[in-house]
């Protein structure tokens, strides 16, 4: 009997252990994330510095990105 609840005990640990060890590993994942949309972040904002109309400067960097194209198909 005490052998079988001695066991009992050890699967117990085991699958806390396994368990801690998950949560433990995801927090890490979450942190990298963040952290790396953080760094994107500032990437953003330094190229938006002085900028007062944001939604003109993405109309602008949207035309400039279509330009092209958009003049291929006008002219022919």
């Amino acid at each position: 009997m005490q052998t079988k609840e001695r066991l009992q005990d050890t699967d117990n640990m085991k699958i806390i252990e396994k368990r801690f060890e998950v949560i433990t590993v995801a927090r890490f994942r979450d942190k990298t994330r963040i952290k790396k949309a953080m760094k994107i972040q500032d990437e953003i904002r330094k190229k938006t510095r002085g900028v007062t109309g944001l939604t003109e400067e993405i109309r602008k960097w949207r035309d400039l990105r279509h330009a092209p194209s958009s003049l291929y198909f006008c002219h022919r």
